[in-house]
């Protein structure tokens, strides 16, 4: 049994499209999948959306208490991935176009996602932290 963690745009749900940002997506929606078959689908708010700085740490440690152990990401920042890794998460690349959650999911299921090990964005991407990535706070 796997459980993937992936982030939503709104409220979560397997109808709504995925986020590519992993820190500051609105919510996360939970997979609970075995023997290829989706078992439980439940969505989490995303407590790190408007923190100031470290909100892919705090995004990788909910995830974490919610018991996944794979995510599903666009952009992912170092901070993140090494959040990811330490708490020995296997981390997958979705195509970066707000796909619908269902579809992201069948792909992995059918093996047509990869796994990421380094970060693919850098720090601050999603906005607010620092001043960095779209400008102090301007998303």
């Amino acid at each position: 049994m796997v459980v993937i963690a992936i982030p939503s745009a709104s409220s979560g749900g397997l109808s709504d499209k995925m986020d590519a940002r992993f820190g500051r997506c609105q919510s996360f929606t939970f997979v609970t999948i075995n023997k290829d078959q989706i078992k439980e689908v439940k969505t989490v708010p995303n407590p790190a959306k408007d923190e100031m700085g470290g909100a892919g740490i705090l995004a990788s440690q909910t995830v974490y208490n919610e018991g996944a152990n794979e995510v599903i990401v666009g952009f992912l920042g170092p901070n993140a991935i090494n959040s990811l890794k330490s708490l020995n998460m296997k981390v997958f690349q979705a195509p970066n176009n707000n796909l619908p959650i269902r579809e992201v999911v069948d792909m992995h299921m059918n093996g047509k996602l990869s796994i990421i090990d380094a970060a693919n964005v850098g720090r601050h991407h999603g906005g607010r932290g620092g001043g960095g990535g779209y400008g102090r706070g301007g998303l």
